[in-house]
């Protein structure tokens, strides 16, 4: 930092379930992220950094007040955390900063502290308490279909529908055909120019805190063009997996019945059957998939350094970049 005695700007980039092995910086034999690896090479890379809790909430809840789930109490998407916890952005309000949000956190709020008829109770999808809202964008996507609308786009499908493959959905084998949307009309794209937008309005010497927060690489499993082929379905690590899905139901009673109610439609809109009778080769498809969204992603946040440094804030701003766990 220029002035060592001055405040850092602080960013923090949560991607949702991006493996921390899925990283080139980390040794992957297959997935390109140049931008991380930048990062990475400037920083320092926690190579033995583990996510407190999964799903998202949990995940999250552990990642925004440094407690362990039994601490915290958020045992699934939904559970209302404590407002007796303190949180990242509370903390950072305290200390000057007016902690800014992109994105979502999906934070279900203490009921306690909401009138009876509060609509925030009806979702899991609340927002951490002390977090100035700038560019929200919760499950139903709404605010980034608007945006696509004004773009020409079609979004007559809502979310997920607009997910789907441009040229139909097969009805049961994955394909790595692109969707309506291009590389610089997905969410991420999306969200990394509403904090560049925002970030040139700060005023200059004026630390800011900012939290991205993508919803990539989470499914559905669709990437456009040119990340669709990136990545050849043959290439990657073998599967650690049983024989068969019958044999890891079999392994534990929770497996047994969450693998009895997995719809691959949760994973890729439109598709009919259930996900345990994939072949080996759609699971490919959807990694070879989910490689290209990790690069899709690793292209916005390289968008990211290149306009913090354009600002000149690169050599003030701490940049946090992790995920809230991964692909399960």
């Amino acid at each position: 930092m220029d002035n060592p005695t001055s405040r850092p700007n602080v960013l923090l980039i949560t991607c949702d379930q991006w493996r921390g092995d899925c990283l080139s910086a980390a040794g992957h034999p297959v997935v390109k992220t140049p931008n991380a690896d930048a990062l990475a090479a400037e920083g320092v890379l926690f190579r033995r950094h583990y996510g407190g809790a999964a799903p998202c909430s949990p995940a999250r809840a552990c990642l925004y007040t440094g407690l362990y789930q039994m601490n915290n109490r958020v045992c699934r998407n939904g559970t209302p955390l404590d407002a007796r916890h303190g949180n990242i952005a509370l903390s950072a309000r305290a200390g000057g900063y007016d902690p800014t949000l992109f994105g979502y956190t999906d934070v279900s709020l203490d009921p306690r502290q909401l009138a009876a008829g509060d609509p925030r109770l009806r979702s899991y999808e609340g927002v951490l308490p002390g977090f100035t809202v700038r560019q929200a964008l919760p499950e139903h996507q709404k605010q980034w279909l608007s945006w696509l609308r004004a773009e020409g786009i079609d979004t007559g499908s809502g979310s997920p529908g607009i997910h789907r493959p441009a040229e139909g959905q097969a009805e049961c084998d994955v394909t790595n055909a692109p969707p309506v949307y291009s590389k610089d009309q997905t969410p991420s794209a999306f969200l990394t120019g509403e904090f560049i937008r925002w970030l040139g309005e700060q005023e200059k010497g004026a630390p800011w805190f900012a939290h991205i927060s993508f919803i990539s690489p989470h499914p559905p499993f669709i990437v456009p063009e040119p990340y669709n082929t990136m990545y050849d379905p043959a290439e990657g690590p073998a599967f650690k997996r049983a024989a068969n899905w019958q044999a890891e139901a079999a392994s534990h009673p929770y497996l047994a019945y969450d693998l009895a109610l997995q719809k691959r439609t949760k994973f890729v809109p439109g598709m009919k059957g259930d996900v345990p009778d994939w072949s080996e080769e759609n699971f490919r498809r959807i990694r070879a998939i989910y490689y290209g969204m990790i690069s899709e992603l690793d292209a916005q946040l390289g968008r990211i350094w290149q306009a913090i440094k354009s600002a000149g804030a690169w050599d003030d701003t701490i940049v946090v970049l992790t995920s809230d766990h991964a692909e399960m």
